[in-house]
C-alpha cells in the first residue's frame, strides 16, 4: 500500500467516524421528505404519490430490526455510500485494470461534497446511485462475458434503479446511445437477441407491480413527475442554468473539475472507457441543463451523471496532476468535516433551519392544547410528515385538508384526508379558509401564531369545535 492510499484511507475513515458521531449528537429533526418516506414505510405498497416504493421498503426492513430512531434512519445513507464507493472501486478496476487507480477514484468519490451532503439525507438518490453504479459495472461484465446471467443481472439492477427513482429512465437513454455509437457493443446485443430479451423482460417484471399500482391510481406518480418537471410553466431562466452548472461543479469538487478543464485536451483519450463515461454523463447533464433554462432544476436532478464525471475527471487529472487529487481530497475532507461539525452542534445557519425546532414545536402543541389534540389537522405536507413521525406513538389522529373533487397535490390527501362530514373537535394548523368544504357547522377559535425557523411563514394554530 502506497503512502497516498494510506492517507486516503485515513481521510475516509475519519469522515466516516465524524458522520456517525454527528448523527448521534445532533438535535436536528428529519427533513419533511425523510419523515414522509418513513411514514410510507409503515404502510407498504407498490407505489406512492410522488415516488416509487423501494426506499420505503428498505426503511421498513431496517427499522423493523433496529428501531425507528433518527439515528437509525440517518445511518442508511451513510452506509449505502460506503457500498456505492466500493461499487465505484470495482467499476474503475474493471475499466482501467489498475487497483491503485481504482482505489484513488473510489476514495475521491467517497470524499466528494455531494456524497458528504447526501450522507445526511435519506433520499431516493441514495439507492438510485447505488444501482446505477452496479448497472454500469454490469455493462462491462456483459462486454467481457455476454452470458444470460450478466444480461439478467443488468435487468435486475436497472429495474431496482427504477423502483428507487424514475430518473433511472436516463440509464435506458444512455444505454441506447451507447449501442448507437459503439459497433462492437451493439453487435453483442444483436448477436445475443434472446439474452437481450431477458434483459428487457427482467426490467418489466421488476417494475410491473409499480406500473399496475399507477394504473389503479390514475397514473398519480407519473402525473406528479410531469408536474414537478414544470413543462407547463416554461419561462426562460438563464440565471437558473448558471446556478445549476455551478452547483454541479461544487458537488463534484471544484479542484478536480478545474484541473480536468486545464488538462483534458492533452490527457483525455478517445477509447471505449472515455466514450462510455461521456455517454453516461453528458446526455443527463444536457437534459437537466435545458430543464434549468426553460423551467428550473434542483442540484440533485443530475446526481447520477456525477459518477461518470468523477471517474473521468479523476482518471484524467491523475495522469499529470496527482498532487491535485490529493489537494482535492483534503479540501473535500475538510468540507465534509465542517458540514458534520455544524450538524453535531445544531448550527443555526440558514440551510439547517428547516430541520431545527420541530420536536419542540410538537411538544408545545401537546402541552398547550390537551383538550383538542386527539385530532390534529395540518395543511402543510412537510409539517404533516414531521408531526406524523413525532406523534407516531401518540393517540393522535392526523388529517390534511382536501376538498372532494379537487386535484390531489400530495400523498396524504389520498391516505389522510379530512372528511367533509367530520364532526369531532380538532386542533388546526394552517389557513382556516381550507376548511370551508366541511358540511357540519363549526366554530373557529384562534389560539396562537408562532414564528418558527422551519416554516417560511408564521404558523397559525386554531381550535375547531362543533
Amino acid at each position: 500500500m502506497s503512502k497516498t492510499e494510506f492517507f486516503f484511507i485515513v481521510l475516509c475513515f475519519l469522515i466516516f467516524v465524524f458522520k456517525i458521531t454527528s448523527i448521534r449528537l445532533t438535535g436536528f429533526d428529519l427533513f419533511g421528505d425523510e419523515a414522509q418516506y418513513w411514514i410510507w414505510s409503515k404502510n407498504l405498497d407498490y407505489g406512492y404519490y410522488s415516488k416509487p416504493p423501494l426506499l420505503s421498503w428498505i426503511i421498513a426492513l431496517i427499522c423493523s430490526i433496529f428501531g425507528n430512531s433518527i439515528f437509525v434512519i440517518k445511518m442508511i445513507p451513510v452506509l449505502m455510500y460506503c457500498l456505492s464507493s466500493y461499487v465505484v472501486f470495482l467499476l474503475a478496476k474493471k475499466m482501467f485494470r489498475k487497483k491503485d487507480l481504482a482505489f484513488c477514484i473510489a476514495t475521491t468519490f467517497f470524499l466528494m461534497p455531494a456524497v458528504s451532503v447526501s450522507s445526511f439525507i435519506i433520499s431516493t438518490d441514495v439507492f438510485l446511485i447505488f444501482f446505477w453504479a452496479l448497472s454500469m459495472l454490469q455493462i462491462y461484465n456483459i462486454k467481457e462475458n455476454p452470458n444470460i446471467i450478466n444480461f439478467s443481472l443488468l435487468g435486475i439492477f436497472v429495474g431496482l434503479a427504477f423502483l428507487s427513482k424514475y430518473a433511472a429512465i436516463y440509464f435506458i437513454i444512455c444505454l441506447i446511445l451507447l449501442l448507437f455509437i459503439e459497433k462492437d457493443f451493439r453487435e453483442i446485443f444483436f448477436r445475443k437477441k434472446i439474452y437481450s430479451l431477458y434483459f428487457i423482460l427482467t426490467i418489466i417484471l421488476i417494475i410491473m407491480p409499480n406500473i399496475i399500482w399507477n394504473i389503479n391510481n390514475d397514473w398519480t406518480t407519473f402525473q406528479h413527475t410531469a408536474d414537478n418537471a414544470g413543462l407547463k410553466r416554461i419561462k426562460l431562466n438563464l440565471f437558473g442554468s448558471i446556478e445549476f452548472i455551478v452547483s454541479q461543479i461544487f458537488m463534484i469538487g471544484p479542484i478536480v473539475f478545474l484541473f480536468f478543464v486545464f488538462g483534458f485536451k492533452k490527457y483525455i483519450t478517445n477509447d471505449f472507457n472515455t466514450r462510455f463515461l461521456l455517454v453516461f454523463s453528458v446526455p443527463i447533464f444536457i437534459i437537466i441543463l435545458i430543464e434549468s433554462v426553460v423551467v428550473r432544476a434542483n442540484a440533485n436532478w443530475a446526481a447520477v451523471s456525477l459518477i461518470s464525471f468523477l471517474i473521468l475527471f479523476t482518471h484524467t487529472v491523475l495522469k499529470k496532476y496527482k498532487k491535485a487529487i490529493i489537494i482535492n481530497n483534503v479540501v473535500n475532507f475538510f468540507f465534509g468535516l465542517g458540514l458534520f461539525v455544524l450538524i453535531s452542534t445544531n448550527s443555526t445557519l440558514e440551510p439547517f433551519k428547516r430541520i431545527a425546532g420541530i420536536s419542540n414545536f410538537a411538544n408545545t402543541l401537546i402541552e398547550e392544547n390537551p383538550k383538542y389534540i386527539n385530532n390534529l389537522v395540518v395543511t402543510d405536507r412537510m409539517l404533516f410528515s414531521n408531526l406524523s413521525y413525532i406523534f407516531y406513538e401518540e393517540r393522535i389522529k392526523m388529517f390534511v385538508t382536501h376538498a372532494p373533487g379537487k386535484k390531489i397535490n400530495n400523498h396524504f390527501q389520498i391516505t389522510n384526508p379530512l372528511p367533509g362530514n367530520f364532526d369531532s373537535n380538532f386542533i388546526f394548523v394552517g389557513n382556516v379558509d381550507e376548511l370551508k368544504y366541511l358540511k357540519n357547522k363549526y366554530s373557529v377559535n384562534f389560539i396562537d401564531k408562532k414564528n418558527i425557523s422551519f416554516m417560511n411563514e408564521p404558523i397559525k394554530i386554531y381550535a375547531i369545535t362543533f
